[in-house]
């Protein structure tokens, strides 16, 4: 088996204070110690990081915005000539953006007039109204699934005064609600003298 290690004896009990004590009379030099040669101190890391920014700047250099020719890049030699033919691909620019533009300009080729600051008027566009019925039934469907009912579903505008009545309505049915609630939720304690028997 092996040899019994004796525990260590227990003499006494040991002032808590007098031991606190001598802990942080040996803790003395390690927390908090000022450095011993001020000169000699390393860079905390996070001070480090923190001006990292500044050498990275250094040496990413910032992508040079290239602005398109006034004409948009298109040649103006061949002016009979298609001018989507005509259009090169700029130095430094993407083959993505270079298809973009060229996309723009069979756009502009095939509707010269066409409005794409502003949407289309929907109602030039739709000579039977299908357009403009189609939206009215789905806005009348939208109204019926939120389940507008009042004067305003009826047919008539309600007036403020009415929305204001049904408001308050409304407030007053949530209250008396809750208020039921908390009554049926409340904690209900019954007296019961010692050694009477409760029947459940």
């Amino acid at each position: 088996m092996g040899r019994k290690i004796p525990a260590k004896k227990h003499r006494g009990v040991k002032d808590p204070l007098v031991q606190q004590a001598r802990r942080l009379q040996s803790l003395k030099g390690k927390i908090n110690a000022p450095p011993k040669d001020p000169d000699e101190q390393p860079v905390p890391q996070s001070l480090t990081r923190l001006f990292a920014f500044q050498n990275r700047d250094k040496t990413i250099k910032k992508k040079k915005d290239r602005k398109l020719p006034p004409n948009g890049g298109i040649n103006q030699d061949g002016v009979g000539l298609n001018p989507v033919a005509q259009l090169k691909k700029l130095p430094g620019e993407s083959g993505r953006g270079f298809s973009l533009r060229i996309n723009s300009a069979v756009r502009a080729l095939h509707n010269p007039l066409g409005q794409q600051d502003y949407p289309d008027d929907v109602e030039s566009d739709d000579t039977k109204g299908e357009r403009m019925t189609a939206q009215r039934e789905r806005r009348q469907r939208k109204r019926r699934r939120a389940g507008a009912e009042g004067p305003a579903a009826e047919g008539g505008a309600a007036s403020r005064a009415q929305r204001l009545a049904l408001k308050k309505q409304a407030q007053k049915e949530k209250a008396a609600e809750e208020a039921a609630w908390s009554r049926r939720a409340a904690a209900q304690y019954e007296r019961v003298q010692f050694g009477d028997v409760a029947h459940a």
